[in-house]
């Protein structure tokens, strides 16, 4: 017997607050992802082993949407670009528990 789970892909990452060194009194948020994610399909993984499509300041994947001489601007993705499968993102500190299909193998 094995599982399904109803998302496919789940983006586990860790929130951690810093004091922003270049101002007094301000912080900054930074989103690691956890090593341990399990990708939805075999290109978005490629995908992400090639090229940084994790964003720390959001903790969301984000594509670029935008490039100028000044820099770029990402836009943040709910969906694999690949398989259409949802992304759902969770802090490790607020992890929900995983509702589970059984799914008779023939």
């Amino acid at each position: 017997m094995r599982y399904l789970n109803d998302f496919s892909m789940r983006a586990i990452y860790k929130k951690e607050t810093h004091e922003d060194p270049e101002s007094e009194n301000n912080t900054y948020s930074n989103f690691t992802l956890n090593r341990d994610t399990e990708f939805c399909c075999e290109q978005f993984k490629t995908l992400c082993k090639k090229f940084t499509v994790w964003n720390y300041e959001q903790g969301k994947f984000a594509i670029v949407n935008k490039i100028t001489y000044e820099g770029h601007s990402v836009q943040p993705i709910d969906f694999c670009p690949f398989c259409g499968e949802k992304i759902e993102y969770e802090d490790e500190n607020n992890l929900k528990k995983i509702k589970k299909k059984k799914v008779k193998e023939f």
